[in-house]
């Protein structure tokens, strides 16, 4: 049983690099809207016509500063619909394009330049503020430090003269994106997808655009733009010519005016901006009346937040799409929750495979399990990534690929995903559920992960503790945390209250749980109740 009737999977019209212009050609009226400003292009951009020149311009800038086929060319900018046009350029003229968060500590993007082996380092004015500091070491970890934006730094070279480059794409199959993995539970990874990998992670979103949406929708998305999931939307909207409306600024009060006037029929972004769009939901000027759908590929939502969102559009067949996967191997599960099914819905059920993904639980010995059974989630799909980089060859595409995720099987076929395989504690069936019943009895909070209580697996001997982010304006009163907790199975658990703003994010929002150890680390040694860390 799968979550879509998706028989043949459609095949991608063109390498990403010239779908542009492609798009362009045959629809060039379609609207693709940005919220704020782009900074690094002089022209309007409002339409598939007006992209496409924007990524021409990038190219002939790129092709002008020494970019050609074959250079690796590390990309970190501000998080703005941006970087995508900067990938499409530099997959034009056959270069591969490594798209890193600004929102990484510098350490670790030092790291990921030095594991590209000597790449181009392209930035924008933001990208180059956060490495500024470390110039001497990127000397000896880059070839040369490119910037879209005039600077005083005379170690940079300003990428502003133009000459007419010349359209040489990789093929379909070859590598044409890196991008990183969260680094939720350790460093990021450096993944690379081809387009038709890219193409393989959007298929079934592909197939609704055409059955179910039309040119009188407006999908917008809110997301980290370097993201995999981002290049493969942005492939998307371009095969289908599905208007669209980037956001890069989510401050609610911002957001609600955009909703006001734009009126997207789908919104997507990262289940922990949604909780702080939330409030919107209660908004009298009801900014969420028109969204018909509302789009997660990251994290499952907690049960409060789907609520909240359906019960804010006026639409009658409004409906949460969720779909569960990673960046090195796409969407695996996908789920639809109606207005109806969202009181009673679980986020620990993930859905069914859609078409061409395949999913198996197996135990430490690689043995399958049958329904009902937990053990690791493995998977083959055709959104796979096609290797890390300095990783080992990639196994054959018919082989089975561990997500690194605890769950099983139902006997309706959907998954039913239970922990994380390295923050699961043997004393507790899933600590997802866990925060899902706490998170669900604790409406003052906007947040709340549990996490083992030492720096390393050898340092916790089982023990939980909870980081809990309070509403803003909302005190933390530790005895009904403790109380709540002690309902839910953990009676023990200890807390400490940090705003939201304090948590150690990835680029998409996710909490970087082991970050979030070693912060914690020393502290929790120290800690015996509640009351001290709060």
């Amino acid at each position: 049983m799968t979550a879509l009737n998706l028989g043949v999977l459609p095949r991608p019209t063109a390498s990403l690099g010239v779908l542009p212009a492609v798009a362009a050609e045959k629809f060039p009226d379609t609207p693709f809207l940005s919220d704020t400003p782009w900074r690094t292009y002089d022209g309007p951009v409002r339409n598939f016509a007006e992209f496409a020149l924007a990524v021409d311009d990038y190219a002939d800038r790129l092709w002008a500063a020494g970019i050609r086929r074959g250079d690796v060319v590390a990309v970190v900018q501000r998080n703005h619909i941006e970087v995508e046009a900067v990938m499409c350029a530099l997959g034009k003229v056959g270069a591969l394009p490594a798209l890193l968060s600004s929102a990484m500590e510098t350490g670790e993007l030092l790291e990921c330049f030095a594991r590209l082996e000597n790449p181009y380092l392209l930035v924008d004015s933001f990208g180059l503020s956060r490495l500024v500091d470390s110039r001497r070491t990127l000397r000896a970890l880059t070839r040369n430090v490119l910037c879209f934006e005039t600077t005083d730094e005379k170690w940079v070279v300003p990428v502003q003269d133009r000459m007419r480059h010349i359209t040489d794409p990789r093929d379909e199959d070859d590598w044409f994106v890196i991008t990183h993995s969260s680094g939720t539970t350790g460093a990021p990874k450096l993944a690379a997808h081809s387009t038709r990998s890219l193409f393989g992670m959007v298929a079934p979103m592909i197939m609704i655009f055409r059955d179910q949406y039309s040119t009188n929708d407006l999908n917008a998305k809110h997301l980290s733009f370097v993201h995999a999931r981002t290049c493969a939307g942005t492939l998307a909207s371009l095969e289908t010519a599905m208007p669209a409306l980037a956001i890069a600024d989510p401050d609610p009060a911002h957001v609600k005016r955009l909703l006001l006037t734009h009126r997207p029929t789908s919104v997507e972004t990262h289940p922990n901006v949604y909780i702080q769009w939330e409030s919107l939901a209660a908004d009298p000027d009801r900014p969420f009346q028109h969204v018909e759908r509302f789009i997660s590929t990251f994290d499952a939502m907690h049960p409060r937040t789907v609520r909240a969102l359906l019960g804010a559009s006026e639409q009658p067949g409004a409906h949460y799409f969720q779909a569960y996967g990673q960046t090195e191997s796409g969407p695996i599960c996908l789920r639809i929750v109606t207005r109806e099914e969202a009181a009673d819905y679980s986020p620990r059920n993930v859905g069914h495979p859609g078409g061409g993904m395949e999913i198996r639980i197996v135990d430490e010995h690689g043995t399958p399990q049958p329904a009902g059974t937990p053990g690791t989630i493995e998977t083959r799909s055709p959104g796979r990534m096609r290797g890390y980089v300095g990783g080992d060859p990639m196994p054959p595409e018919d082989a089975w690929w561990p997500m690194g995720d605890i769950g099983r099987l139902l006997d309706d076929g959907s998954l039913e995903l239970l922990d994380r395989v390295v923050e699961h504690v043997d004393a507790v069936d899933s600590l997802l559920e866990k925060e899902d019943h706490l998170l669900e009895a604790l409406p003052e909070l906007v947040e709340l992960v549990l996490v083992k209580a030492g720096e390393t697996d050898e340092d916790t001997d089982g023990r939980l503790f909870a980081v809990a982010c309070p509403r803003p304006g909302t005190l933390p009163d530790p005895e009904r945390f403790r109380a709540v907790a002690a309902e839910v199975g953990l009676p023990d658990l200890q807390v400490r209250f940090w705003d939201w703003e304090a948590m150690p994010v990835t680029g998409s929002y996710k909490v970087r749980r082991s970050v979030l150890r070693r912060k914690l680390a020393n502290r929790i040694q120290r800690t015996h109740t509640p009351d001290k860390e709060a």
